[in-house]
């Protein structure tokens, strides 16, 4: 059994729980007890840095040894930035000038903020705050350095074109009008590799778990990964071992089962 030595976890239904918007008791705990057993803990999340501000104050507060932001776009230490992977600029204004010209909704993420190019329709701001209990700003792109991008089709035709558009992307489908666009060859486990090199520890040395079609590439790049139960097909399909779901404490009984806690 490879020595494990830091884990990364994906925030929303590996950690995160939207069913009561909160981390179940066992994460906590585990988490609590990883970092009291020598290990370092890091996140690995789609999400900007503006979109885990409404997070509980449990997360917050924990002492994360790293944060992969922007589906390994952005990659930071305790505090400071380690590396970064943004979007060209040419790539950010193709997309949003094809999206505008079909009055497709495109968000895009800085630093900071996330922004929306135009205001888009109620089902996809409520599907937003439903998620994060924040709001993305209606603003237009201002040269910004982006690092994550989402894109709505509004059918087939339109995905497929995007995805010929942005041929020099990495993009991962959500469903079939969300698509979600990084840098090429962008995606988590750029960011886990990255902070493996930052901490001088060999990516076999490293545990990650996920649940979701953007964790396929980090979840296979880890030394160990683990699906969560209630993954995504592709998620479990590239995982070393599925565990139980979030709502079953499946990964207190993993970490537990392999006597990292």
């Amino acid at each position: 059994m490879k020595h494990i030595k830091a884990l990364f976890f994906d925030v929303d239904n590996t950690l995160y729980t939207h069913r009561i918007h909160d981390f179940p008791a066992t994460t906590r705990q585990t988490l609590n007890r990883l970092k009291e057993n020598g290990y370092r803990i890091g996140i690995a999340t789609s999400r900007c840095r503006y979109e885990v501000r409404n997070l509980p104050a449990f997360f917050r507060d924990f002492a994360f040894d790293a944060a992969i932001f922007d589906g390994g776009a952005l990659i930071m230490g305790k505090e400071e930035t380690v590396t970064s992977f943004p979007l060209l600029q040419e790539q950010v204004e193709r997309l949003i000038r094809y999206c505008e010209q079909r009055h497709i909704p495109v968000r895009y993420s800085t630093f900071d903020n996330d922004c929306l190019t135009t205001p888009c329709p109620h089902n996809i701001r409520d599907e937003f705050f439903k998620l994060y209990l924040n709001m993305p700003v209606v603003k237009p792109y201002e040269q910004e350095t982006v690092f994550n991008m989402l894109a709505y089709p509004q059918n087939g035709e339109q995905r497929e074109e995007i995805i010929a558009l942005m041929k020099d992307a990495f993009i991962v489908t959500h469903s079939s009008n969300t698509l979600e666009i990084t840098a090429e060859n962008v995606d988590k486990s750029k960011g886990v590799e990255a902070m493996a090199a930052h901490w001088d520890i060999p990516v076999e040395q490293i545990a990650c778990f996920g649940d979701g079609a953007n964790d396929v590439g980090m979840l296979q790049a880890a030394g160990i990964g683990i699906a969560m139960g209630n993954a995504n097909p592709k998620a479990k399909a590239a995982a070393d071992y599925v565990c139980g779901s979030i709502d079953e404490d499946g990964l207190y009984h993993f970490c537990k089962e392999m006597e990292w806690i």
